[in-house]
């Protein structure tokens, strides 16, 4: 037998045992990445209508009943009844706050990163459509209580899947997203979330453990601290020291600042320099694996 026909062989069978699970993406960054699908029970997903681009509309302060001013992003083919909706919560970081007596008067400042400018830019296209509620803080820092009073008017005014709410945000809205679950619990709506460049503290770790994490920091982040004081490393390192129904996932872009939502919520594959777990998934895609049952 040749060592030709031995190479060829091995060849065959190095690429027959891929995992059916893995697909190629091409990106921006890379020109191919291999990326292993997900494992999404779609059973409430492949029957809602598929989003060709939908409507994001703003609603300001006391002009509704919610506690916040807010964008709504609702899918293309959006149906008030039957198969409920996924809902994304959008928490946005210090800039976008409203302070003054002009509170709630401004959204435009609320879509400038993550969803919100994803979907005005029109490159918002995850695999199943989402409903997309961004909130605006009137105040210092976001509150678990009018996180989950926010969350409850969405469920209230638009079809949604309660079993598939999830949460993100980067910064101070990545902190938000720590401590909603931190100080809720279980009693929170959150089926898994995304914090982005934030902190959270000692006294919220327990209350983790039962929600699926993954948490970006950029390693020169000289705003909040990636691995000391409770930054993202650090709550992934001692959430998975208490045995989690999910063991918790952290993405360090090593040359990334303050800003690692830009790549994060671009689904920016294939980025060099990265310590822990590997940006290798959709991070729609991860956030539809788990639901809150």
């Amino acid at each position: 037998m040749n060592n030709s026909f031995i190479s060829l062989v091995c060849f065959i069978l190095l690429f027959s045992c891929k995992k059916e699970s893995e697909t190629v993406v091409k990106n921006r960054l890379t020109e191919e990445v291999f990326v292993p699908s997900t494992k999404i029970d779609s059973s409430d997903l492949v029957g809602l209508p598929k989003d060709t681009g939908g409507v994001h509309k703003g609603y300001l302060l006391n002009k509704t009943e919610a506690i916040y001013a807010h964008m709504v992003y609702t899918p293309g083919g959006y149906q008030e009844e039957g198969q409920g909706y996924p809902l994304l919560i959008f928490l946005h970081g210090w800039g976008p706050r409203q302070l003054t007596n002009e509170i709630g008067t401004d959204l435009n400042v609320v879509k400038e990163h993550g969803p919100p400018a994803l979907i005005e830019q029109n490159q918002w296209n995850p695999s199943f459509p989402f409903i997309v509620a961004s909130p605006q803080l009137e105040g210092q820092y976001w509150a678990s209580a009018d996180i989950h009073s926010f969350i409850d008017y969405i469920i209230g005014k638009y079809n949604i899947n309660t079993k598939r709410i999830y949460l993100t945000g980067l910064s101070l809205g990545g902190g938000g997203c720590w401590y909603y679950v931190g100080e809720k619990g279980d009693e929170s709506h959150a089926a898994a979330i995304i914090p982005i460049s934030a902190r959270g503290e000692a006294s919220i770790v327990s209350n983790l453990t039962n929600t699926p994490i993954w948490a970006f920091h950029g390693a020169k982040d000289q705003t909040v601290e990636p691995i000391n004081n409770y930054g993202s490393v650090m709550m992934v390192d001692e959430i998975n020291r208490n045995s989690p129904a999910v063991i918790a996932k952290v993405t360090v872009f090593d040359n990334a600042g303050h800003d690692a939502w830009t790549r994060t919520y671009g689904n920016q594959f294939g980025e060099t320099g990265i310590s822990y777990s590997p940006f290798n998934l959709n991070i729609y895609d991860w956030l539809l694996q788990y639901k809150k049952e």
